[in-house]
């Protein structure tokens, strides 16, 4: 019974390694957070996932996907702040063995620094800033900035269940390419109003999970209404060993009045290695 859920999340993992995703971006902050006993210290977390694969077009004609996706996060945490510094790039190419169509290379990324001032305090207060891209949607630059209330909701005497509240305002400016007018960049300036509700969780020594669900509105004068989105990200980490884990990771987003028709709900199921240092 103790390999059970070791093993059940393996077979997710390799389950989930078959899926042809749609693409999304979420900051799960909560992952490169450390624990409430390491102070004056660093540490960090890289991944790799590599695909390679084949989609038929016709009869002996596949089209050919190389896949490469890679993430990292450093943290710093001090006596009374955290430092968080949260990267993702993810790199497609497709070759058509169409001649009719050409070679097709979406980039998809972010990075994302963020201070949590006094973070052992109930509450606490943060200041983020953030860089995004996504072409494989035609968003071709979103830059993001803001602050946070933090309130920790669940205390962590036993150091395993950590659930935050956070709500504040963030500036967010958005670049992106309409799919029915190639000509032109639609852009986008609002003052939005964000929470989230996060939660970490340690199952047993080798076993985490984290979680994450933003909020998100503004009021956008180029539509005169206004615009939600909601997103949430859940990521589940195996230890293999101290430095490598398997991590399976699944988010999503959805936003009712996009400025551009694109698609209103993406998501994304990513598999990898993790090194962590």
């Amino acid at each position: 019974m103790r390999l059970f859920l070791p093993i059940l999340l393996l077979f997710i993992f390799l389950l989930a390694l078959s899926t042809s995703p749609v693409y999304a971006q979420i900051v799960n902050i909560e992952e490169g957070r450390t624990g409430a006993d390491s102070t004056n210290s660093f540490s960090g977390k890289a991944g790799l996932n590599f695909s390679i694969y084949n989609q038929n077009a016709g009869k002996n004609r596949p089209n050919n996907y190389l896949q490469l996706t890679l993430n990292g996060d450093v943290t710093y945490q001090s006596r009374l702040h955290t430092y968080l510094w949260v990267n993702y790039l993810n790199y497609l190419l497709v070759n058509y063995n169409n001649k009719e169509q050409r070679n097709t290379v979406a980039q998809q990324g972010y990075s994302h620094v963020r201070v949590n001032w006094f973070w052992a305090r109930q509450l606490s207060y943060e200041l983020f800033t953030q860089i995004q891209t996504d072409k494989a949607r035609g968003l071709q630059w979103r830059t993001l900035g803001g602050g946070y209330l933090r309130y920790r909701l669940m205390p962590d005497e036993d150091k395993k269940i950590h659930v935050f509240l956070g709500t504040g305002l963030m500036h967010e400016h958005e670049e992106w390419e309409n799919p029915e007018q190639f000509d032109r960049l639609q852009v986008s300036n609002l003052l939005k109003s964000t929470s989230y509700v996060s939660a970490k969780m340690k199952v047993r020594e080798n076993l985490e999970i984290n979680a994450i669900t933003y909020y998100q509105v503004g009021y956008s004068r180029l539509i005169d209404r206004f615009r939600n989105r909601i997103s949430g990200d859940i990521s589940i980490g195996v230890n293999i060993t101290k430095v490598f884990a398997l991590k399976t990771k699944f988010n999503c987003t959805y936003e009712d009045q996009p400025i551009v028709p694109v698609t209103k709900f993406v998501y994304t199921v990513v598999n990898g290695i993790e090194v962590h240092f």
